[in-house]
């Protein structure tokens, strides 16, 4: 017996060790995140939510403590009652005690509910502050992250962990439920003991394989549903959102794609609905097990207390007592054992959590003078690719092959080539959205590593293909600031020389008209090329030294593409420009041409230069020319 005894004990201080520790290895797809111990990611939990909000904390606590001590009263009120009657007091005696005790039970329910609604209000405050630092680490991480599948399913898990009653609310509920447990342990425990120790053990080793059986299972849910399901769920979100998009809206209509959007929907959830019937499959197992050891325990205890009553003397309110005790340590140490497969569950979504919050980075080589400049500090600006080539993470094709350019100070440096010639990802390179794979890239002779990332991004002002408008005011999708940062003198001028003022005083509010519809039901929203100029006068505002135009007039026909440039050229006198452009409206009024194809520059030269070595540049503008004919025929 002392060696089953033995064994059963060592079990009970393994699942006590898996406690303070990172629990059970997973293996997943894409980003695994790094694992802390359970006990390790409680800590972090209650310390980060101490800081955003204490209340939260405090409550928890009190309502651990409270909700014990209630349930305790509630064992005791039976075994109180019989007392008296075995001892037959007094009628009046017997009121005022059972008085006394309901004033006790309902001034402990009282604070305990208090503490609930307290516990409540305070999570909401606690919640913003989770949002806010998710918030910021979505704006701040690298841009490669952004495009990058497997970091972006590690965004959809890691918001688990700011859900109410999961991930770090799981963690302080849970650690208030397990106080509460841990109290009704001791006290319920203690008065077993008396009767005979050897039950506790019994209900401990069973409790014991409850929480196995849960903790495989809450596990194995983790993993093999939530986890691999992650990339499900962001596609489901992407079909929603994209429903109620007013931008997607007319082509979805006119091209009667709704047929197509549904059925492509449903094939994504017929994966999620057979994920979802293995895993209901595998929670009736768990149920049917833990149900079958709870029958089993009851058996035992009922079989231990009926010989208590009928062989030891134990008075019926005796009975009745550690009837209750015995259920209340039972289900205390089973709750115990569950609320730590909860946590250990927690425990997975806060190392989500805390992994994207903690991740890496690209951080500058100090020791090499990488990011030591904070002020660049010049006045001309003359960019030099030497030997850079590019292959996006993940991949191992090269996007760019060894670029050797030279981009002049004052310069205008027209782009050319067929889509998916590497042209914008030369753009993403020089503005330090990505680092070269291979080669570097220089400002007036210095590495532009030496510089600050932030600082860099200062001296460019883009222009993308894709103009992205804000549900603010326009003078606010001008400056990029607040009100207090902006000068609203200067919004004007940047629309006025971007040509869209005429459009914008016509509204009521002229600059402070609020773009779309989703905060302001009157807001307004624009046309394809008022975006363009909008865009173009947000540059322009910037008054930066460097202006990136990628493809920022693809959405214009032909002859308003080359009004547009011509535009552009007259806006960015002075400046050093780069149009980037699969059209040819923009490179004749630029000062040097260079043309890519594979991820190689082919030609380079002014556009007369590149028309008389009669290459490919020629057989591309001869193609288009016809697109940018006045009504005399001749080219614009």
């Amino acid at each position: 017996m002392k060696v089953k005894e033995g064994m059963y004990m060592k079990k009970i201080l393994e699942a006590i060790k898996n406690f303070f520790s990172a629990s059970h290895e997973r293996e997943r797809k894409g980003i695994q995140a790094t694992k802390h111990g359970m006990f390790n990611n409680f800590v972090y939990a209650v310390k980060l939510t101490w800081q955003l909000n204490n209340q939260f904390i405090i409550a928890m606590i009190v309502v651990g403590v409270l909700s014990a001590l209630y349930m305790l009263i509630g064992i005791y009120i039976p075994k109180i009652v019989l007392a008296l009657v075995e001892n037959k007091v007094t009628t009046d005696t017997m009121i005022k005690v059972l008085v006394a005790v309901g004033i006790i039970i309902l001034v402990v329910k009282l604070i305990n509910t208090k503490a609930q609604y307290v516990g409540e209000y305070a999570w909401d405050k606690v919640y913003k502050g989770l949002v806010s630092k998710y918030l910021r680490k979505s704006f701040t991480t690298d841009f490669k992250n952004m495009e990058n599948p497997d970091f972006l399913d590690l965004i959809e898990r890691s918001k688990h962990a700011m859900y109410n009653y999961q991930g770090i609310s799981g963690y302080c509920r849970r650690g208030s439920n397990i106080l509460s447990n841990i109290v009704l342990v001791v006290i319920a425990g203690a008065a077993i003991a008396v009767i005979n120790p050897l039950i506790i053990l019994v209900l401990v080793v069973i409790s014991y394989f409850i929480y196995k059986i849960l903790d495989s299972t809450m596990e194995w849910t983790k993993v093999n549903f939530r986890d691999a399901m992650s990339s499900n769920f962001r596609k489901n979100y992407y079909f929603s959102s994209t429903a109620r998009d007013f931008k997607y809206a007319k082509d979805i209509r006119l091209f009667k794609m709704q047929d197509f959007i549904e059925q492509t929907w449903k094939d994504i959830n017929t994966v999620y609905y057979a994920a979802c019937k293995k895993n209901h499959r595998k929670w009736v197992m768990c149920e049917a097990k833990m149900s079958f050891l709870r029958l089993f325990q009851n058996l035992l205890l009922y079989v231990v207390l009926i010989y208590m009553v009928l062989n030891k003397g134990m008075s019926i309110s005796d009975f009745v007592l550690y009837i209750g005790l015995v259920a209340s340590f039972s289900t205390a140490m089973t709750d115990m054992f569950c609320n730590m497969v909860w946590m250990n569950m927690n425990r997975m979504e806060l190392d989500d959590f805390r992994t994207f919050l903690d991740w890496n980075e690209d951080k500058p080589d100090i020791e090499k003078g990488q990011g030591v400049s904070k002020n660049i500090g010049l006045k001309q600006f003359e960019f030099k690719f030497e030997n850079v080539s590019f292959k996006y993470p993940g991949h191992e094709k090269y996007v760019l092959k060894n670029i050797n350019l030279t981009i002049e100070a004052g310069s205008k440096l027209a782009v050319v080539g067929i889509n998916g010639a590497g042209k914008t990802t030369l753009t993403k390179l020089l503005m330090r959205l990505y680092e070269p794979t291979e080669g570097r890239i220089l400002l007036n002779g210095v590495d532009v590593k030496k510089y600050d990332r932030d600082t860099y991004f200062k001296i460019f002002s883009p222009v993308f293909q894709n103009i992205e408008i804000f549900a603010f005011p326009v003078w606010q999708n001008i400056s990029m600031k607040p009100e207090n940062e902006t000068d609203k003198n200067r919004t004007m001028e940047a629309l006025e020389r971007s040509g869209l003022d005429e459009k914008i005083n016509k509204y009521e509010n002229k600059i402070d008209t609020m773009l779309l519809r989703i905060f302001d039901p009157n807001g307004v929203d624009l046309s394809g090329g008022e975006r363009q100029r909008l865009a173009m006068a947000r540059a322009l505002y910037q008054n930066r030294e460097v202006l990136v135009l990628d493809e920022p007039t693809a959405a214009l026909d032909a002859l308003a593409e080359d009004r547009m440039y011509q535009e552009f050229n007259q806006m960015v006198k002075g400046k050093t420009a780069i149009f980037i452009s699969h059209r040819l409206s923009s490179t004749r009024f630029c000062d040097k041409i260079v043309m890519f194809e594979d991820g190689r520059i082919i030609e380079e030269g002014t556009h007369e230069q590149l028309i008389k070595a009669n290459g490919k540049y020629r057989n591309m503008f001869q193609v288009q020319a016809q697109y940018y004919k006045d009504k005399e025929g001749e080219v614009c």
